[in-house]
């Protein structure tokens, strides 16, 4: 069935993708196009949309990254970019500030980004075993359409329950993006 091949090779480029670690990331101070470039080329091939510079912008005017030092980013704000592009489809720039506040309570910038991005790859690894594999109903191996569904359903419902326990969890533990008070 041709939509499952598509399914499978989206499933193995987002696999395929080699999400860059602290160490990986440029060693050197990037301007606004370079970060956007970068940035770019690791989230649109799986469809998490495009960087743009008004919004790395709006991501320094909310304090969620700093201002850049003579126009240029830090390692540091290239991190926070790529954790920004990768969680703003699903949350709102409050939270993900929030929640990067949290994460560098007693922690390097470093040590925090790599934490994510190991979580964020472990994620996609589970995905793709999940669903790479055939599907078996009542013994017998087959696409079928309840099956996807039943799929598609489950992981809307994760997406919606996890999100509503990350907002929460930023108000519980009153968090708030560095910079801002109440």
């Amino acid at each position: 069935m041709p939509e499952d091949e598509s399914f499978t090779a989206y499933l193995q480029k987002f696999a395929g993708i080699s999400w860059p670690r602290w160490t990986d990331l440029p060693q050197f101070d990037l301007y606004m196009d370079q970060v956007v470039q970068f940035v770019n080329e690791l989230i649109t091939p799986v469809g998490m949309g495009e960087l743009t510079p008004t919004m790395v912008n709006n991501y320094v005017k909310k304090g969620i990254i700093g201002a850049p030092k003579k126009k240029k980013y830090s390692r540091a704000q290239l991190a926070n970019v790529i954790v920004v592009a990768i969680l703003k489809p699903v949350f709102a720039l409050d939270t993900i500030a929030a929640g990067i506040s949290y994460q560098l309570v007693n922690r390097e910038p470093q040590q925090a980004f790599d934490a994510f991005i190991l979580t964020f790859t472990a994620a996609i690894q589970k995905v793709n075993s999940d669903f790479g594999g055939e599907m078996v109903l009542t013994g017998v191996n087959k696409t079928d359409t309840t099956v996807v569904q039943n799929a598609m359903v489950q992981l809307a419902i994760n997406a919606v329950i996890q999100k509503l326990l990350v907002d929460n969890m930023t108000v519980l533990k009153n968090v708030r993006p560095q910079g801002k008070k109440k």
